[in-house]
């Protein structure tokens, strides 16, 4: 259900760049307002550069992207249904289960949107029984006691499980450790924003494979950057530094982003054009001191692909 567990929230750390104290706006109100965050235009080029195509680009051929091209899917609404699923609470490092953590599931797909349409706790091993919904995008929070100081709150939008005749789902359910959180950002020598977060994802072609030399930016609705921002990318699903877009793995990391809801924009070179490409955008919801996962794929302006039995 997740792209690459190591992705390592290195996620918190990996960046050398500092920023100033803006606020987007407050999660759940709409869109992010940008208060203090830079025009696009004025600092897109930071963040989208890239000059060469990527490797792939003859498989994004088979997709149509960019404004008023976006792929569409129609669902089966008889496939959307109820079911039981069989959860697993793991640390995302160790792959451990974690005890007592607390899983809260927003079947509108929005962790901003009042309260959570179900709640469960997961049992000394890690493991939960949970309802689910098929066919359908969910957002998760997974939390532990925050007296005890064990764990970041974990949270992820876009979770769409295909639909089974019979049986029980199995539904995994990351969660990262206080102690991870802290020591990757001091490896790296950065210390990140407690009153930010941080999102991470995988750039996916509209085959859902990992996509190879694009490049992401966070945004509200106007356009506008986050000056604290700072976006990195893995090598060998590793956080790296120096590596300046997505590397086979397609893994990616914005850190030290505001509170509020945000745009991920995917962008790649087109040599054709001599220009950057708008190829899949999705939304992320992000409050401090914790971790979004949300992942983009091609083709896509919401981050809302169906599993193939999920749609006619």
């Amino acid at each position: 259900m997740i792209y690459a567990m190591t992705l390592a929230l290195a996620l918190v750390g990996c960046g050398d760049k500092g920023g100033s104290d803006d606020t987007g706006g407050t999660a759940g109100d709409g869109g992010a307002t940008g208060d203090g965050g830079s025009s696009g235009s004025d600092r897109f080029d930071e963040y989208i550069n890239v000059t060469t195509e990527p490797p792939s680009s003859e498989d994004l051929d088979s997709c149509t992207y960019g404004e008023g091209n976006w792929m569409t899917q129609t669902v089966i609404s008889d496939y959307q249904v109820d079911i039981s699923a069989y959860g697993f609470v793991q640390d995302f490092e160790s792959g451990d289960g974690v005890a007592d953590a607390k899983v809260q599931l927003w079947w509108n797909n929005d962790p901003t949107g009042g309260a959570p349409d179900y709640e469960v706790d997961s049992a000394s091993d890690g493991t939960v029984t949970t309802t689910w919904k098929t066919c359908q995008p969910i957002a998760y929070k997974v939390s532990t006691d925050p007296a005890l100081g064990a764990t970041v709150d974990t949270y992820e939008v876009n979770q769409i499980d295909p639909y089974i005749e019979s049986g029980t789902l199995d539904v995994t359910f990351n969660s990262v450790s206080s102690t991870t959180y802290a020591i990757i950002p001091s490896l790296l020598g950065v210390s990140p924003d407690g009153d930010k977060g941080t999102i991470a994802g995988t750039a996916l072609d509209c085959g859902g494979d990992a996509l190879e030399g694009v490049q992401v930016v966070i945004t509200d609705d106007a356009g506008n950057i986050p000056d604290s921002l700072v976006v990195k990318y893995f090598v060998d699903s590793f956080p790296n530094r120096d590596q300046p877009y997505t590397s086979e793995d397609g893994l990616w990391v914005a850190i030290n982003v505001p509170e509020g809801t945000w745009n991920v924009d995917m962008y790649a070179y087109d040599a054709s054009l001599d220009d950057h490409v708008l190829l899949g955008r999705t939304k992320a919801y992000v409050f401090a001191n914790s971790i979004m996962i949300s992942n983009v794929y091609t083709g896509w302006e919401d981050g809302k692909r169906y599993p193939d039995i999920c749609v006619e």
